[in-house]
């Protein structure tokens, strides 16, 4: 059986991998830190080929907000995620952000012909979207 304890475990530990993602794409907006970045980018862009080789002068802020998005996104995430106040109305909202945000990215990753991001989307929304269906929050 499944307990709300370990299903916001299973939450936190989505929010950590998301903040960590987030760190990632941060640390991609200069170009000593763009490695990990642009690993993820050859790899959505299938086959592994070095492109991009790097990010321009575009890229670098977008890769700086998106990463600040993500990780505030994660903590704020996290920070919902305790057990003293955790409610219905909590998981309702994260819920309607997550498939807010997983139609919203798919469709934005499909017209810039970026297929594979919608991929990475499916295993970020596999992290969040079973324990916030299964979910149900204790009443006091």
């Amino acid at each position: 059986m499944t307990t709300q304890r370990h299903l916001l475990l299973w939450l936190k530990t989505a929010s950590v991998v998301t903040v960590i993602t987030g760190l990632a794409a941060g640390f991609a907006s200069h170009p000593a830190g763009e490695g990990l970045w642009l690993l993820l980018f050859d790899i959505l862009n299938w086959p592994l080929d070095g492109i991009p080789a790097g990010f321009d002068v575009v890229s670098r802020p977008i890769n700086a907000v998106l990463g600040g998005v993500m990780i505030g996104w994660g903590v704020m995430m996290y920070g919902l995620l305790n057990p003293k106040i955790f409610s219905d109305g909590i998981r309702i909202v994260l819920l309607r952000g997550l498939l807010v945000w997983f139609v919203t990215d798919s469709i934005g990753s499909l017209a810039a012909e970026i297929p594979g991001n919608v991929i990475l989307n499916l295993a970020f929304l596999g992290m969040f979207l079973p324990p916030l269906i299964l979910l149900r929050p204790r009443h006091a």
